[in-house]
């Protein structure tokens, strides 16, 4: 498949020939706006090198679990056992999900300005890399079914 579409207005001019496949595999900082200063603090941190590991960075998935979960609360608790603590469960910094450090939390504030949960769960430089990822996934299956 050729160049991704619209998908190369999020990567630095340098990517905008590459395909979607390509894309996944690129480093953090071909996202535009992720400097190599920030894909540094990234690898630090997390072990983050690609736009795919950032997708699928297992503490990002803490958080946007638990982000969900602090927003749903109300919905799938039964009233009885309802509770602000679980709505304030995503304002909590993101050193207090288990595995990152005040370190690393410090890392992530200075590469992206996260400060809680809900920033790194709603990052947009993670919601680029999740969408590429996303969008690899579905080329590559309609390629083994043929449709392209």
């Amino acid at each position: 498949m050729g160049k991704p579409g619209f998908i190369v207005k999020f990567f630095d001019k340098a990517y905008e020939d590459k395909g979607i496949e390509e894309l996944v595999n690129a480093p953090v900082a071909a996202i535009s706006g992720v400097s190599e200063s920030d894909a540094k603090d990234l690898e630090k941190a997390f072990g983050i090198k690609t736009v795919g590991d950032l997708a699928t960075n297992k503490y990002v998935g803490f958080a946007q679990g638990i982000n969900c979960f602090s927003t749903c609360s109300c919905v799938v608790l039964d009233k009885n056992f309802e509770s602000k603590e679980y709505e304030d469960l995503a304002k909590k910094p993101a050193s207090a999900i288990s595995g990152v450090s005040e370190g690393d939390a410090a890392l992530l504030k200075k590469a992206f300005g996260i400060d809680n949960i809900k920033e790194l769960a709603q990052n947009k430089y993670v919601a680029i890399a999740q969408a590429t990822v996303n969008l690899a996934s579905l080329v590559k299956y309609l390629k083994d079914v043929g449709a392209l």
